[in-house]
C-alpha cells in the first residue's frame, strides 16, 4: 500500500523528486510567478498515518501553519484516511496555490495610519491576521451547504460515512476514474510488453543463428582467401617466368646429356637423333615462351604496371 501511494504521487503530479526512497519526496511548481516547493514526508506508519507536507517559502494561507510552513488545514489532510490517495491530496493543494497565489508570510505588513487633523501617529504593528481563503468565496464544490447539521456532525465522527460522502463528490469521482484509467493503461502496457517477450526471444534466437552462419561463412572465406593467395602466387607472371627458366635449363641439360652419350658410344644413331631432337624442340619452345614473357613483363614495368 505504501508503494501504491507513492505511485499515485508520481501519476498525479509533475516534477516529483525523490529525496529519500520511500520516505521523503518533493514537488516544485509556480504560484503567482514564484517557485514553491512542497516537501512530502512519509512517516514509518504511513499510510495508516497521514503524511507531513511542508511548503516553502512559508505562505500566508489558512491551510499553512505560519510558524513551521506545515500544511495542516487542507481538506485532503483534515479528511485523510488510509484509503486516501497521496497523489490526489498533493495535487489538490498545489492546484489551490496555483489558481489562487497566496502571499508569502514575509510579504504581509501593516501600513501607517494618519489622524484626521493631519498629525502622524505611531505606525501600528503589522497586521498578521490571515486573510480569508479564496476557496471560501467559491461555489460549494463539496455540497456541504445542502447538508443538515446532523449530517455535518456525522461527517465529523463517522469515518465510513465521511469516506462514502467524499467518494461521491464529483471531482473526486473524476480523479478516481482518471487514476483507474491510468492504472489500466499501465497494466495494459505491462501486458503488451510481456506479450512481446516471446517475439523478442524468437528474434534473439534467430539473430544467434544468423551470427553462427556469419561466423561459419567468415571461416570459409578465410580458407578460400588463403587458397586464392596461394594460387595467385603460383600463377603470377614472375613465378611463371621462373618455372620457364627452370624448364629451359632442364631441356638444354637433357640435350647435352644425349650428345655426351652418343659421343661416348652409349647410344646408337637412331636413339640419339630421337632423344636429341625432342629435347632441343622442348628447349626451343620453352625458350621462346620465356623470351616472350620477359618482353611482356618489361613492357609492363615501363608502363608502370
Amino acid at each position: 500500500m505504501r508503494k501504491r501511494q507513492i505511485d499515485t504521487l508520481k501519476i498525479f503530479n509533475l516534477n516529483v523528486q525523490q529525496v529519500k526512497e520511500n520516505e521523503e519526496y518533493l514537488i516544485n511548481f509556480e504560484s503567482g510567478g514564484r517557485e514553491l516547493v512542497i516537501n512530502i514526508i512519509l512517516g514509518a506508519d504511513f499510510p495508516n498515518v497521514k503524511p507531513k507536507l511542508i511548503v516553502s517559502p512559508i505562505l500566508n494561507h489558512p491551510w499553512v501553519n505560519a510558524s513551521t510552513g506545515e500544511i495542516e488545514n487542507a481538506p485532503g489532510i483534515l479528511n485523510y484516511t488510509i484509503h486516501s490517495d497521496l497523489g490526489r491530496v498533493v495535487q489538490a493543494i498545489s492546484r489551490e496555490f496555483e489558481r489562487h497565489p497566496p502571499q508569502l508570510l514575509n510579504e504581509t505588513s501593516g501600513t501607517p495610519q494618519h489622524c484626521r487633523n493631519g498629525n502622524s501617529q505611531e505606525p501600528k504593528a503589522p497586521d498578521r491576521r490571515i486573510v480569508a481563503s479564496p476557496v471560501a468565496v467559491e461555489q460549494d464544490v463539496f455540497g456541504l451547504q445542502a447538508l443538515s447539521l446532523e449530517d455535518l456532525n456525522r461527517l465529523k465522527v463517522d469515518e465510513d460515512y465521511l469516506e462514502n460522502f467524499i467518494e461521491k463528490i464529483g471531482f473526486v469521482q473524476n480523479q478516481s476514474n482518471e487514476m483507474n484509467n491510468l492504472l489500466d493503461q499501465i497494466e495494459q502496457t505491462a501486458t503488451e510488453n510481456l506479450a512481446k517477450k516471446q517475439h523478442i526471444e524468437g528474434q534473439k534466437a534467430k539473430l544467434d543463428e544468423i551470427y553462427e552462419e556469419f561466423k561459419e561463412l567468415g571461416e570459409r572465406y578465410e580458407a578460400l582467401n588463403q587458397k586464392y593467395q596461394k594460387k595467385s602466387e603460383d600463377f603470377s607472371p614472375q613465378h611463371i617466368k621462373e618455372l620457364l627458366q627452370i624448364a629451359v635449363s632442364a631441356a638444354d641439360t637433357r640435350s647435352d646429356e644425349e650428345a655426351h652419350k652418343f659421343l661416348a658410344g652409349d647410344s646408337d644413331v637412331g636413339t640419339f637423333l630421337g632423344n636429341f631432337i625432342e629435347s632441343r624442340k622442348s628447349y626451343t619452345m620453352r625458350k621462346a615462351k620465356e623470351d616472350r614473357l620477359v618482353q611482356q613483363l618489361t613492357a609492363l614495368e615501363r608502363a608502370a604496371f
